[in-house]
């Protein structure tokens, strides 16, 4: 007895013992990296991901399968008609077999009228779901008509390219052309033929060509005047960028540069000649509406992708409509 009782003492202090370090023993908390943080996050994103795509593939498999048996509904329905038609049509043709010549065409004569009557009723629904159906307004747009006359009067003149609108300088670039026609007289008498380029004016360059022709004898015979005379052979203007004038947008507001011009030209007494190129002719025409709403007469000269604008004493006026 006093063995155990030692013994059960003993055990009593050990628990004790244990039990007081246990409260005493500090206490270790796991705090997660924000690394450890991230992953987790990106884990529970992608669980979330997967259950709600592993949910639309059962709905959709199970829509799938509503369709399927749908449409097998469906087929078993369209045999069982098609074969109550088809053994209808047997009745009837032996039916028909049955009647004598005259009441057989009777028979078909009114077979047809049922269904002629049928299709008038199919057409009278339709008409008369028509008829309730409001049509939509349909706007129809006037234009001057489209007949074209010889410009004789002041044009201006603008480029459409780029989907740009560039205001060329016409009246600068004519007494630029003089001022080197009256330049080259004295190098035109040792030579045929001069091509020559001009500073930019406008962001154009002008590269021309002036030609002598010699007056010849059987004219002096005719005419009594001799000797030599020059004139200009060609001339294109080569544009020093392609980012030049102004997008539609710009050209038709309030202070753009072409509404400023078109202040300064009264509407009837010039005519707007207009070199479009190909990748710009939706903005011709909107532009070409807007000048027809100011009264203004619209010369289009379309031109090829790469061709300079330019002109010659063999070329023609332009047809303003």
């Amino acid at each position: 007895m006093d063995i155990v009782a030692n013994i059960v003492g003993i055990l009593i202090i050990l628990v004790m013992v244990m039990g007081v370090r246990a409260k005493n023993a500090p206490v270790r908390l796991s705090i997660p990296s924000p690394d450890q943080q991230a992953a987790e996050r990106d884990l529970q994103e992608k669980l979330a991901a997967e259950q709600s795509l592993r949910r639309t593939v059962f709905e959709t498999a199970a829509t799938i399968k509503e369709v399927e048996e749908a449409k097998r509904a469906r087929y078993a329905e369209r045999s069982k008609l098609a074969l109550m038609s088809s053994a209808a049509e047997k009745m009837i043709e032996q039916h028909r077999q049955q009647f004598g010549a005259e009441a057989r065409a009777d028979f078909d004569r009114r077979r047809r009228l049922a269904e002629l009557q049928s299709q008038l009723a199919g057409l009278q629904d339709e008409y008369d779901l028509a008829r309730r159906v409001k049509p939509e307004a349909v706007r129809v747009e006037s234009y001057p008509t489209p007949l074209s006359r010889t410009v004789h009067g002041h044009e201006l003149h603008l480029q459409f390219r780029g989907g740009r609108i560039t205001v060329l300088p016409w009246d600068e670039i004519i007494e630029t052309l003089k001022t080197e026609f009256r330049h080259s007289v004295n190098h035109m008498r040792t030579q045929t033929e001069l091509t020559g380029k001009t500073p930019p004016i406008g962001g154009f360059r002008i590269r021309y060509t002036i030609e002598r022709h010699d007056v010849s004898m059987r004219a002096y015979e005719q005419t009594g005047a001799g000797g030599s005379f020059i004139r200009l052979k060609q001339f294109s203007l080569l544009p020093v960028s392609n980012r030049l004038g102004e997008p539609l947008e710009v050209a038709l507001a309030p202070g753009s540069e072409l509404r400023e011009v078109l202040a300064r030209e009264p509407p009837g007494r010039t005519t707007v000649t207009a070199w479009v190129y190909p990748d710009s002719f939706d903005e011709y025409r909107r532009l070409k509406k807007e000048l027809y709403q100011l009264g203004y007469a619209v010369a289009g000269r379309p031109l090829p992708k790469g061709e300079l604008i330019g002109g010659s004493p063999n070329g023609s006026r332009s047809s303003a409509e």
